[in-house]
């Protein structure tokens, strides 16, 4: 089963994280999630759920006790900090057990996959797609970010040993669920990608043919691609459904985080030169925002490149339309109305994913970062009078 071969590297660590079910059997027919896979999914789901609520619950009623900082910072920041250390809880932990309640969803799409591939394979489809540079600047990003993370907690934070464990652990789940769920995601929608190309290129050469008369043969392997087409957008919006949420959590965390860590990054220029030591996290700042736009990006990318391959197909299928009588009467007959829409993904139908999100994103981030200087100056400001009137 080749889909299976090409998703091997990454599938084997995503499997480790419940991301991915557990499948046995080395034939499509003995192909199904194993028992021990299903147990092990919803074990790993219920000790992110019981952490993930003990973390919270001590980080939003002790957030004093999380200060990264030994010296007092504003309260807009202390505020900031908690409020993502929340979101990145939810995030990963949402990740997680969304994966494991999808799981049966997500064997049935893989399975699918499988069939589809037995007729790909039978003519001449042998792509393949490598992982490499992407997932080692993943994995580069991301490990910049807990050894950052960890050498401000561990060396400039007044924070207990068992509140700086907790932090840890935090920012690593977070960053390894990121990185595992934006290096799977890479992997298997360019697979899709690679499939939907090659089919579009077969589906191509209909239009580069000039005949007369076209045989029963042409009829047939246009039937069959059409068929094969309409099965690919199923798996398509089966792979949106089984990631949607998680999608939506974590863009919804890296949304906060780029915004936060960047108005704390603007703190530390705008503090003075001989206080800027006793405020300095633009190190921590530098290293979120960075691994969080990679990781945007890499999302985007992949869920833009199977978008713009597969509505592809309905601009090739217009041309072969005037190619033939016969094949007017087949592509009406299996050019459903859901392939003639425009593929798109979606974040659980909330907004859009494509290149242009990215670019969206950092909008919304630059509104909300004059909002959140704004706040900043005025509670400045009023820190300012308090000292005036004291004196």
């Amino acid at each position: 089963m080749k889909i299976l071969h090409d998703l091997l590297m990454v599938a084997i660590p995503s499997q480790l994280c419940a991301l991915l079910p557990h499948f046995s059997g080395d034939h499509l027919n003995s192909f199904r999630i194993s028992l021990i896979g299903k147990l092990y999914g919803r074990f790993v789901a219920l000790l992110m759920l019981i952490s993930g609520f003990i973390f919270s619950e001590d980080v939003l009623f002790s957030p004093n006790e999380y200060k990264l900082m030994k010296h007092l910072q504003g309260d807009t920041e202390d505020i900031n900090r908690t409020i993502e250390t929340l979101f990145c809880i939810c995030s990963y932990t949402v990740i997680v057990v969304s994966s494991v309640l999808n799981a049966s969803k997500h064997y049935r799409t893989i399975r699918d996959l499988c069939q589809l591939d037995e007729y790909l394979v039978s003519h001449g489809y042998v792509a393949s797609y490598s992982c490499r540079y992407v997932g080692t600047l993943l994995v580069l990003a991301c490990s910049s970010v807990v050894l950052v993370a960890v050498y401000y907690i561990h060396f400039e934070s007044d924070i207990s040993a068992k509140r700086e464990l907790i932090l840890i652990v935090v920012y690593c789940m977070q960053m390894l669920y990121s990185c595992l769920f934006a290096l799977y995601l890479r992997v298997i929608l360019k697979c899709l990608a690679q499939r939907i190309e090659f089919l579009n290129v077969r589906l191509d050469e209909f239009t580069r043919q000039e005949k007369q008369l076209y045989t029963k043969d042409d009829w047939l392997e246009l039937s069959n691609l059409i068929e094969i087409f309409c099965k690919f957008r199923y798996i398509n919006e089966n792979m949106n459904s089984i990631t949607g949420v998680g999608l939506l959590f974590y863009f919804g965390f890296a949304f906060y985080t780029v915004t936060n860590q960047s108005y704390l990054a603007f703190s530390t220029l705008t503090t003075p030169i001989q206080l800027r030591k006793k405020y300095d996290t633009i190190g921590l700042s530098c290293a979120w925002v960075l691994a969080e736009t990679i990781i945007m990006a890499v999302i985007c990318s992949s869920f833009d490149c199977l978008a713009s391959e597969a509505n592809s197909t309905s601009q090739i299928l217009a041309r072969v339309y005037g190619k033939s009588k016969e094949f007017q009467n087949i592509i009406d007959k299996f050019l459903t109305k859901s392939i003639k829409q425009e593929v798109q993904f979606t974040a659980y139908g909330f907004f859009a994913i494509d290149n242009s999100t990215l670019f969206k994103i950092f909008s919304a981030v630059t509104t909300y970062l004059v909002i959140l200087i704004q706040f900043k100056q005025l509670e400045d400001s009023k820190l300012e009078e308090q000292v005036q009137n004291e004196v």
